[in-house]
């Protein structure tokens, strides 16, 4: 009754805020015994000035007066080894988060206290602060603006030298922690979008933009990596793979990142970041192709300079990076026999690649970078200049080819490659200049295949008319014998199909010859694979790839990801023992349908369809199970159609006539032996490994990652008749299974490609 009677707190008046204040200005020591207590008023404060800010203006007012920021800068001071900073951190970032009055925002970074708690010195060592810290600094660069970014400055004689936000969040730029990277990438972003002038001053100068010379760097030492990883000597190519994806992934984060930055409208920002990306980055990885060498003076080499180019057009659009990319390849093409001398071809390319650099610095130097049109005004000159290194060129479009690939520098030598590796990855990279929005119309017709260009358009183009001699290279690696790796000859259709549909032209008889048997190579490898485990899934897959294949040759050198390069890299030393068992028969017969599905994408044919049907009686013989004993069982093999099992069948215990079905088996794969010693056993085979079709529109194939060992029956038969029996009828019993899918395949595989 008498609690009735005693006045309740509201803890959100501004009373109880004062009260709250004074109990925390009473604090003169944090340590382990009052921590809770200081972390409570803490959160107090908190809950009330967020409260204030959208419900009572006169919180914050007091917040105000009795500069309770201050408070807080003095309790992290005097906190020592209490372990309060990670939870004053966030509390300080819940309340910089949920204020919203801008009054209130710019007080909180005035006088000083948000760079006080900023550049207090925290032991980082051990423990989990640095993901509060930088969430802090996060949260701070989320809540600044053009007028407020000025209070967190500081300012020496009108001239910025220090920006504590930023200064301290680059010390995590390179942090192990992926959520700590991305925050602190987030952080700058937001600096570079608000900042002011004299904010951009402090970033260009010397001290502050080592950040952009470190993060391209990093960005070379991650493709250094993916060498290693490509010479590296692993167990599995699956695991080879899994990190080469990884170190990519990273890789085109960076590139992501650099692009948000070129985004941001400003000039000068720009200038910095494209200037480093293109002297350490572009040049020396361009120098690498057009010197003709496996690798640059570091270490990179030169498939990995294809994919890190190939990547960089696709991200970086909207820019005048691939101008450059464009330019450079572009001298490439000049035969290297025009010179007077062969030893000086490389010091005359080197200048012609420099000569990119000097004339973009020459065009910032003639106009004025902020005034409306400047970008243009410096593309035309640095395309002026360059197009006059490669109107030399042009009196070679009418020569005749020489049949040495020797004859030919720059990324002309890598495409007429024997490492065929090199060779798609320079189509690649010519590709994705020639395919991109934003190629200077000039090169673009230098070029001569881009996709606004008909065949009537590419008269005088420094690269159509050598065309027929790529595809002829094409054709020549399809149809090469002994076959190549199936990846290879899948990437060599792609840019075949490409070069034929911008160029609209039919094959001459040579080619078709060689297209023809490219085909037929095809077909032989796929007919192969009806005496291999795998044939009674071959219609399954011909549905189910044909399309993905259509697609995948329609996909644009844009959207097309230059990873397959890495993976051809990697491939061309597999590991021993990797290319055995039913996973490795499995995808052998995959990329056997795809290669056919990619020379032969026109061809047509209907649905398959399955059934089983059985009746007959079974071959008595035993069989032992693992926790079950021996058992007495029937053998019955049945093929209809395309279906085909093994069944093991055990006699009904209520019907003589009938049975029950203990085990199913395909009869592919089975591969059944009689065992030498014993007469009266057979021996058969499993394909423990099957594959599933996924039911999604795509219709693309699904299969374990983790694959068991393949595994084996041992049948019992009473007398070494009865077990010749056995084997002799499943082998006929396969062999209608064999007959009635090749008959099913045979109109796919003879149909006339050429009339």
């Amino acid at each position: 009754m008498w609690r009735s009677l005693w006045p309740t707190i509201d803890r959100f008046s501004l009373h109880h805020f004062r009260y709250i204040v004074n109990q925390l200005r009473e604090i003169r020591v944090v340590d382990k015994r009052n921590r809770e207590v200081v972390l409570d008023l803490l959160q107090s404060i908190v809950e009330i000035v967020t409260y204030g800010d959208r419900h009572d203006p006169a919180i914050f007012e007091c917040f105000m007066e009795f500069q309770v920021l201050a408070e807080f800068v003095r309790i992290l001071k005097i906190g020592g080894n209490s372990g309060i900073e990670a939870a004053l951190l966030q509390y300080l970032s819940i309340m910089i988060q949920n204020v919203e009055n801008e009054h209130a925002i710019y007080y909180c970074f005035s006088n000083g206290y948000i760079n006080s708690v900023i550049s207090h010195h925290y032991e980082f060592d051990g423990g989990d602060l640095i993901p509060y810290y930088v969430s802090f600094l996060r949260t701070v660069s989320g809540k600044i603006g053009r007028d407020t970014i000025c209070l967190l400055v500081k300012v020496h004689q009108d001239t910025a030298i220090s920006l504590p936000l930023y200064d301290e969040a680059l010390k995590f730029a390179n942090h192990g922690e992926k959520m700590i990277q991305i925050a602190v990438r987030a952080l700058t972003l937001n600096i570079y979008s608000v900042a002011d002038e004299m904010v951009y001053q402090f970033l260009t100068t010397p001290t502050a933009s080592a950040y952009f010379s470190s993060l391209i760097l990093n960005l070379k030492n991650k493709c250094l990596h993916v060498d290693a990883i490509i010479n590296g000597v692993k167990e599995s190519f699956h695991e080879k793979k899994r990190e080469l994806l990884s170190e990519t992934d990273r890789i085109l984060d960076d590139f992501y990142y650099l692009k948000d930055i070129l985004c941001i409208p400003e000039q000068r920002l720009n200038k910095l970041v494209t200037e480093n990306i293109v002297n350490m980055l572009i040049l020396p990885m361009l120098l690498t192709l057009l010197n003709n060498r496996l690798s640059n003076d570091t270490g990179l080499s030169a498939i990995t300079c294809l994919y890190v180019l190939c990547r960089l057009l696709q991200v970086f659009d909207g820019t005048n990076l691939v101008n450059v990319i464009g330019s450079a390849v572009l001298f490439s093409f000049m035969p290297p026999n025009v010179t007077d001398a062969a030893e000086s071809v490389v010091s005359a390319r080197l200048e012609q690649v420099n000569g990119l650099a000097v004339c973009y610095q020459e065009g910032e130097e003639m106009v004025d970078l902020q005034h409306e049109g400047a970008e243009n005004f410096m593309m035309n000159y640095v395309l002026k200049h360059s197009l006059e290194f490669t109107e030399l060129s042009s009196c070679f479009d009418s020569s005749p080819l020489e049949n040495s690939e020797n004859e030919w520098g720059g990324i002309f030598s890598c495409i007429f490659s024997r490492n065929h590796s090199l060779m798609l990855g320079s189509l690649m990279l010519l590709f994705t200049v020639a395919d991109s929005k934003d190629l200077h119309y000039q090169l673009a017709a230098k070029i001569g295949f881009s996709q606004v260009k008909t065949a009537s358009e590419m008269i005088g183009s420094t690269v159509a008319g050598h065309i027929q001699k790529i595809v002829n290279q094409l054709l020549k690696v399809l149809a090469s014998e002994p076959p190549l790796s199936v990846p290879i000859l899948l990437h060599a259709a792609w840019f075949l199909r490409k070069l034929l549909v911008f160029l609209d032209q039919k094959l001459e008889d040579n080619d078709c010859h060689l297209f023809k048997t490219s085909y037929e190579g095809s077909c032989g490898r796929l007919y192969e694979e009806f005496d291999r485990c795998w044939f009674d899934y071959i219609p399954d897959v011909l549905k189910s790839e044909w399309a993905n294949c259509k697609t995948a040759l329609e996909e644009s050198s844009q959207s097309k990801d230059p990873f397959f390069l890495l993976e051809l890299a990697s491939i061309q030393n597999p590991p021993s023992g990797s290319n055995t068992g039913p996973a490795f028969d499995w995808q052998r017969m995959v990329d056997c349908v795809k290669l056919l599905g990619s020379i032969g994408e026109k061809i047509s044919f209907g649905s398959f369809i399955g059934k089983l049907r059985f009746r007959g009686s079974g071959i008595p013989c035993k069989i032992a199970f693992s926790g079950a004993g021996t058992r007495d069982i029937y053998v019955i093999p049945i093929a209809r159609e395309i279906s085909g099992k093994l069944l093991l069948v055990e006699r009904h215990p209520l019907h003589s006539r009938k049975g029950v079905v203990i085990a199913i088996a395909p009869l592919a794969g089975l591969d059944p032996k009689i065992d030498e010693e014993h007469p009266t056993w057979l021996l058969v085979h499993l394909r423990d490994f099957e594959p599933r079709l996924r039911s999604d529109e795509t219709k693309t194939l699904d299969s374990h990652t983790s694959l068991p060992e393949q595994g084996r029956w041992i049948l019992g038969f009473l007398s070494a008749k009865d077990c010749k029996a056995a084997f002799s009828v499943i082998l006929e019993e396969t062999r209608k299974q064999r007959s009635f899918v090749e008959n099913l395949v045979a109109p796919v595989l003879e149909e006339k490609l050429f009339k």
